[in-house]
């Protein structure tokens, strides 16, 4: 009996250390606190381009091309402006929110 226990600890480390995934029921995809925006222009350099930078507002999700999309929200250029991302499969029912500490991101479950 004592020899069968040993062996079963054995087992069990070495598939612990063999890095195999463990079945994971959610992933948690957090926004980029923050975005920056670059302008270019075709004129001369008199003209002067003005960029622009933003805290991440929201994060919801959006269909983007028929599929679902990860999308954070940052105010530029006097509107919205998306970074996103498509969640991965499995994990295609995502809610975004606050997902604590302030960060802003997307709880995705099995689905």
């Amino acid at each position: 009996m004592r020899r069968l226990l040993v062996l079963a600890a054995f087992s069990a480390s070495a598939i612990a250390a063999s890095g195999l995934p463990a079945s994971a029921a959610s992933q948690v995809h957090y926004c980029p606190p923050e975005a920056r925006g670059v302008v270019s222009h075709t004129g001369d350099a008199a003209w002067t381009a003005t960029n622009q930078s933003s805290r991440v507002t929201g994060a919801r999700v959006e269909m983007i091309g028929g599929q679902p999309s990860l999308v954070c929200v940052y105010r530029m250029f006097g509107g919205d402006y998306w970074i996103h991302r498509r969640p991965e499969a499995p994990f295609m029912q995502c809610n975004g929110g606050d997902m604590g500490s302030g960060r802003l991101g997307f709880l995705c479950v099995r689905g």
